[in-house]
């Protein structure tokens, strides 16, 4: 027999819905806005007279925009918009959905497509340094994945370190620090679930070749050649 919520149980359910729907409205008006960081949204009292709704309703949805980073409290001023850092904020909502397959496969699928993207503009915009800097580190991840003596961990770390800043280069030559953030948050999640998540494999030397090709495409400003080198370098991601 299932036991039916008491009134005080049904009320609290009720109240976290009508915050998080005042929650979802003050994001609506932020956005509608285009409000700036330190924009004053209004006290608790004006907020709760706005919406209707009873001041401890108004602080559970603050506490949730709060929790994102969206919003902060100001002495004397009540609820203001806060200077988010976007990417920080994507990274922690991210957490709770990497178990799930789907939403793990549409993240390889944003993955695959942030690169690709990215690479025409790269090819195009790359400078000397930068490729200079990508083939040591495609040079350095050979010899790392070749050196019998290193441990397998330690290896495989360290490629990660190079592979990282090698990807983030490609990014910096598109002129999209955004794009390169964003990136390195996915990074990192698919370098934590080498040899357990569900679309991951460790690296290969295969890999750390693709790595020496697309830089030498690059230098020779071979969209074609360097999309095809892409393409199949990070195909493995998708399901």
């Amino acid at each position: 027999m299932v036991n039916k919520p008491s009134p005080r149980q049904t009320d609290v359910l009720a109240r976290r819905g009508l915050s998080e729907e005042v929650a979802n409205q003050l994001c609506s008006r932020i956005r509608r806005e285009r409000l700036a960081p330190d924009a004053v949204l209004g006290t608790e009292a004006e907020l709760a007279s706005q919406y209707g709704v009873s001041r401890t309703v108004i602080r559970e949805a603050i506490g949730q925009l709060r929790g994102l980073g969206l919003v902060k409290s100001r002495q004397g001023r009540g609820l203001c918009v806060a200077n988010t850092d976007v990417i920080d904020t994507m990274s922690k909502t991210l957490v709770p959905l990497l178990g799930d397959m789907t939403t793990w496969s549409d993240l390889c699928h944003m993955r695959f497509i942030l690169e690709v993207g990215s690479l025409p503009l790269a090819v195009e915009r790359a400078t000397p340094e930068q490729i200079g800097r990508m083939r040591e580190l495609a040079q350095e991840m050979l010899r790392v994945i070749k050196d019998p003596n290193r441990p397998s961990k330690e290896a495989e770390e360290r490629i990660a370190e190079l592979e990282l800043e090698f990807h983030e280069l490609v990014f910096d030559a598109a002129g999209s620090e955004f794009a390169s953030r964003f990136h390195s948050v996915l990074f990192e999640y698919f370098h934590e679930s080498y040899g357990t998540g569900p679309f991951s494999t460790p690296a290969a030397l295969k890999d750390m070749e693709d790595h020496v090709k697309l830089t030498k495409a690059m230098e020779k400003r071979d969209i074609c050649e360097a999309h095809r080198i892409i393409v199949d370098h990070i195909r493995n991601i998708l399901c």
